[in-house]
């Protein structure tokens, strides 16, 4: 086990921001200023966004949205956690790729120039994945040039969901992840709760009632995130675009090496796999070239994902403030047995500072 030290042993490859009032009253277009009451109470006295007067996403009451919170405040939280740099993506504007495509563009630009702001004066720990919507694909390009060569994201970030009926394969995403690709940072695939076609869709219920809620997060994180796995790596675009670093987030990692498997077999089926023609490789092989997958803390499953993936293949993430994660997690992960010293250190930090290129201070700093 990695010793008790007050070294930063950590990188945070999937933290979150809950953005701040002022992203939607001084950062958003003033076009749009009058659709949103950003963050505000809902009649349950809930935070929420408010997007034409409706709550995005319709959360049950029993779901809290903590307030936002500052960046110094967030070192602070790092530091108690020995977590020595983080990868911010957003809450809010994941709800854009579901919003009327000009809006969700406007989120996503006063997104990525207020994260840049409140990064900034701590650019040796805090970072950030830029979203954007894939409505319009040329629009979704400039805006990954802008984010990573203007204001600094170390990353791409987009959902894995449908976007008009296109799924992650369709060949006119082509020139967006050529975009990516030729920038150099990863393409992170994160997903949301409801509002969007999901693998859960309406099949349980509305999701404002707390059952269907459960149920529908239970399933559109793991069971989205495999079909972009599948959509990117057996449609052809990981073989199209053989340096496009893929991450797929907050979904666990032990399903991981079921799905490659499931994936190589199909592919090497005699009457399957001609449906696959694009491929020169296994699935599971394009995954080790180019892909990782991030663990939730706390899994007691992550051994079967190092076994089955190796360790290499795998970052620590918190999903720090939402409202299933909580403090300890660096401390609950290395508390995971049958985890090898060397493979908690690479999970912890080597994989995710390769990955996104941001180093670990040695110390906790203010900047």
């Amino acid at each position: 086990m990695v010793e008790r030290t007050d070294e930063m042993i950590a990188i945070d490859a999937d933290g979150h921001v809950h953005e701040s009032d002022e992203m939607f009253t001084e950062y958003l277009d003033p076009a749009f200023r009058d659709r949103t009451r950003g963050w505000a109470l809902n009649d349950d006295g809930n935070r929420r966004l408010f997007v034409d007067g409706v709550q995005h996403p319709p959360f049950p009451p029993e779901i809290s949205v903590r307030k936002p919170m500052s960046a110094d405040n967030r070192l602070l939280v790092l530091d108690k956690e020995r977590i020595g740099a983080a990868v911010l993506f957003p809450s809010a504007t994941l709800s854009a790729s579901y919003l009327e495509p000009g809006f969700g563009t406007a989120m996503t630009i006063a997104h990525n120039n207020w994260i840049s702001d409140y990064v900034r004066p701590h650019a040796k720990r805090l970072y950030f994945a830029a979203p954007v919507t894939i409505h319009d694909v040329a629009q979704s390009a400039a805006e990954a040039r802008r984010a990573v060569g203007e204001l600094g994201a170390v990353a791409v970030t987009i959902r894995p969901n449908p976007v008009q009926g296109r799924n992650l394969d369709d060949p006119s995403y082509d020139p967006f992840f050529a975009t990516v690709q030729e920038l150099g940072v990863p393409l992170c695939i994160h997903e949301s709760t409801g509002c969007m076609e999901t693998a859960a869709g309406d099949r349980y219920g509305g999701m404002m009632d707390p059952a269907s809620y459960a149920f529908n997060h239970v399933i559109s994180h793991p069971f989205e995130q495999m079909f972009a796995m599948m959509s990117l790596i057996c449609g052809g675009v990981l073989e199209r675009f053989s340096d496009l670093k893929v991450a797929f987030l907050e979904a666990g990692c032990s399903w991981v090496p079921y799905w490659l498997a499931r994936l190589d077999d199909h592919f090497e089926h005699r009457k399957l796999g001609r449906y696959m023609p694009s491929l020169r490789m296994r699935p599971s092989e394009y995954f080790h070239r180019q892909c990782i997958v991030s663990c939730d803390p706390d899994d007691p499953t992550i051994p079967l994902a190092v076994t089955g993936l190796g360790a290499e293949r795998i970052v620590f993430a918190t999903d720090y403030p939402h409202f299933d994660s909580g403090g300890g997690a660096v401390s609950a992960f290395l508390s995971c047995k049958d985890i090898e010293p060397a493979c908690q250190r690479k999970i912890l930090r080597d994989n995710a500072s390769a990955f996104y290129g941001v180093a670990v201070p040695a110390k906790a700093t203010a900047a």
